[in-house]
């Protein structure tokens, strides 16, 4: 689980960085145009970057409860039930 994690958090932090880059190819930010960036600006960046590494979190955060449900879901279904059983409980439950 840690190792997934720790691939995740390196592929984020891999988006974050293309997403930065990417917004100052298209506003035509050279690196000494970087150096005189404001820090309202400045702050700006870090900002977008905390916002979109929150979504990432919280994305990652419900894809993996979405799978627990899933496992626990298909562990509470009887092994031994008939195909028109599991119909039956299907149209129960709605």
């Amino acid at each position: 689980m840690s190792n997934e994690k720790l691939n995740l958090q390196e592929i984020s932090s891999t988006m974050m960085q293309l997403f930065v880059q990417d917004v100052f190819n298209k506003n035509d930010i050279t690196e000494e145009k970087k150096k005189s960036l404001s820090d309202e600006q400045k702050a700006q960046l870090r900002k977008v970057v905390e916002d979109l590494q929150a979504q990432v979190d919280e994305f990652v955060k419900n894809s993996k409860e979405k799978k627990e449900e899933k496992t626990e879901v298909q562990e509470e279904a009887p092994k031994n039930t008939t195909l028109r059983d599991m119909i039956k409980n299907r149209k129960k439950d709605k």
